[in-house]
């Protein structure tokens, strides 16, 4: 009996060491980089030589997108093995994420997409030479084309060759070296996005045709079938299940990763992000390399190292000047204002996506199809996406937060003494009303499954005066204002979530920004007045995007020198303030409202001058009005642009 219980206290205490032993494992900080490979060609007179051999009458030297020489690889991989790098396997980190063993030191994840013939002819020789394990991704649509048939890749046809065979899948998969992984069955290609004819990536919501965009159940059961077909494709060529979803062009959105994980892709595979990805990470984040990225950019992005310029360049553009009833009209607005922001230097459109025809703030319609409120015009799309891909900037839909005219038979916020809207403020509806935020919701859902863009700028209409909302203390305390300031930032994390169900590339992606008044900072009363704070802002949202717009913010008319005297001001303030100027962006007015005339180029230039020499990051202006040249391009570029 006691040899039963010492044996018994023995097996408790190794069962507990075995437990701490895997909770060290399971905590383990260690971080991977993972760098995305495609075509791999061999540029050697020799290698030119067996390359025609082998696509004579087929495909003579093929170059690809991100194609890489076998001489730039193995310098790669030299590189790797003589910094102490470690490739791991696939296998390693589902391992490390279970606990039962731990990651390398310096490990790096080795991945190569699209299931070019190339990486069983030039890449898999040198895996099996380097002892180097990757991941292969393959597009099962393109696999299963019969022999001698052909792929459309882009805008050609490639021969079935082009593409690994099944066999040598096996042969790969077998050595232990390659894991093949999913690419989808027939996403990797565009679809029809709008009425305006954007190419979208297939795996990405809302394609249009024949009149009409497909339904939320349409896309669902669309990228379901998909994803089903390609992992039931691999599992009966290979006899193994794929376990990891490569998105093709790195795109994706949440929904999408839901349905992957209930078809049983545990994890996927992104592109050109550069988070420090950990075992436990399933939404890996990988570096794209082609044959300029050098052995100093991949080290920087191995050791972490690689950092966006951090600064914001900001236009604030209405929607409503691009939109004419003449169409022909609107196509030349549309192209104006594409080719003057390519040519700025700007960084960040905040892109108007509602109408507002009399000017008071409010959304009457918007611009994009949705299932509560009129469309003026199907354009948000469209502009948000050529501003992306033609400009090279980033987009955040400008949307109201309450502001929505839905009509009668809703509850809209009201002064605590009349019981009705004040006409001295926005319409707006009230956040506390349970169908007010499930129809808000919606029609940001809407704008997410129809339209690509960045991030989202909330509107300034997100406030509570002190006379408004009943259900905090009437008595205007200090704590109510932050009860009802903690309220709209709540509210606002609905929006945000629902554009998340369809957001380019999920919520690592989506950047917020939220107009704030300057009289907060100014004030130390205003918090009471608005419901809105800069500290609270800035530890919630990406951007506080501050109103600084001096003539504006007095009711008497104020001269140049006094405006730029209350500028001064403002950003020192916010400098005190103590919040991280990263975070903030000051917002300057290119137009006076009261003398309804635009503020003058040179005093402009000023401004962001003086903010400059503040040492204020961030900032841009509202309203550009691109048809005028207001403000002039040319006067202003020399201070506001990041280009060198």
């Amino acid at each position: 009996m006691k040899l039963s219980k010492l044996f018994l206290v023995a097996l408790v205490g190794m069962l507990l060491a075995g437990m701490a032993r895997a909770a060290d494992i399971r905590t383990d900080d260690i971080r991977f980089g993972a760098l995305c490979y495609h075509d791999v060609v061999d540029e050697s007179p020799q290698g030119l030589a067996r390359g025609e051999q082998v696509f004579v009458g087929e495909m003579q030297r093929q170059y690809f997108p991100q194609t890489i020489t076998v001489q730039k690889l193995v310098a790669h991989f030299n590189w790797l093995k003589a910094n102490g790098y470690t490739p791991v396997s696939w296998q390693q980190v589902e391992d490390a994420r279970a606990g039962r063993s731990r990651l390398p030191e310096k490990p790096v994840l080795l991945t190569f997409d699209d299931g070019y013939e190339s990486f069983y002819r030039l890449v898999f020789p040198l895996l099996k030479a380097y002892q180097y394990p990757a991941v292969f991704a393959v597009v099962t649509g393109w696999l299963d084309t019969p022999s001698g048939g052909s792929i459309a890749y882009g805008n050609r046809q490639l021969p079935r060759s082009a593409f690994v065979s099944w066999a040598q899948i096996r042969e790969m998969q077998q050595s232990g070296l390659v894991e093949i992984a999913s690419h989808t069955d027939d996403l990797h290609r565009s679809l029809i996005g709008n009425p305006f004819g954007s190419q979208f990536a297939a795996v990405m919501p809302g394609n249009y045709r024949n009149g009409r965009y497909e339904t939320e159940a349409e896309y669902r059961n669309r990228i379901r079938t998909d994803f089903r077909r390609s992992a039931d494709s691999i599992a009966r060529n290979t006899g193994k299940r794929p376990r990891v979803l490569v998105w093709p062009y790195g795109q994706f959105n949440e929904t999408a990763v839901a349905i992957a994980r209930e078809e049983g892709f545990d994890s996927d595979l992104t592109l050109n992000d550069r988070k420090a990805n950990t075992a436990q990470t399933r939404n890996v984040g990988r570096e794209l390399i082609d044959q300029e990225s050098n052995l100093g950019f991949i080290k920087d992005y191995l050791e972490a190292r690689l950092f966006d310029h951090g600064m914001e360049r900001v236009v604030h553009v209405d929607l409503d000047y691009v939109y004419d009833t003449d169409a022909r009209q609107m196509e030349r607005n549309f192209d104006k204002l594409v080719e003057r922001i390519a040519n700025y230097g700007a960084t960040t459109v905040y892109l108007q996506a509602y109408a507002d025809d009399d000017g008071n703030g409010v959304a009457e319609a918007v611009y994009f199809p949705n299932r509560h409120i009129k469309m003026k015009a199907d354009l948000f799309s469209r502009t948000a996406w050529q501003l992306i891909t033609r400009a090279g900037v980033k987009v955040y839909a400008w949307m109201p937060m309450m502001a929505f005219d839905l009509g009668e038979g809703h509850e809209y916020v009201a002064h605590n003494q009349t019981g009705r809207p004040d006409p001295k403020h926005y319409l707006r509806l009230s956040p506390y009303n349970d169908t007010n935020r499930r129809k808000v919701a919606e029609i940001y859902r809407d704008l997410a499954f129809h339209s690509r863009f960045n991030g989202i700028l909330f509107h300034d209409d997100g406030f509570l005066t002190d006379y408004e909302d009943p259900r905090h203390a009437v008595t205007q305390t200090q704590a109510a204002a932050e009860a009802k300031t903690d309220d709209l930032i709540a509210y606002s994390d609905g929006l945000k979530q629902a554009l998340l169900a369809y957001s380019f590339n999920g919520a690592d992606k989506l950047q917020t920004a939220r107009n704030v008044y300057a009289s907060i900072l100014t004030d130390a009363e205003a918090e009471k007045w608005f419901a809105q704070s800069l500290p609270k802002f800035t530890r919630h949202y990406d951007y506080t995007a501050i109103m600084a717009m001096p003539y504006m913010e007095h009711e008497e008319p104020i001269s140049p020198a006094e405006a730029k005297r209350w500028l001064k001001e403002l950003a020192g303030t916010v400098k005190q303030s103590g919040v991280p100027l990263e975070k903030t962006l000051f917002e300057l007015q290119a137009s006076n409202w009261r003398t309804e005339k635009p503020i003058p180029d040179a005093e402009l230039a000023g401004w962001m001058q003086l903010l400059k020499q503040e040492g204020i990051r961030n900032f841009g202006y509202y309203p550009d009005d691109f048809l005028n040249d207001r403000p002039s391009m040319q006067a202003l570029r020399p201070y506001f642009s990041l280009r060198r």
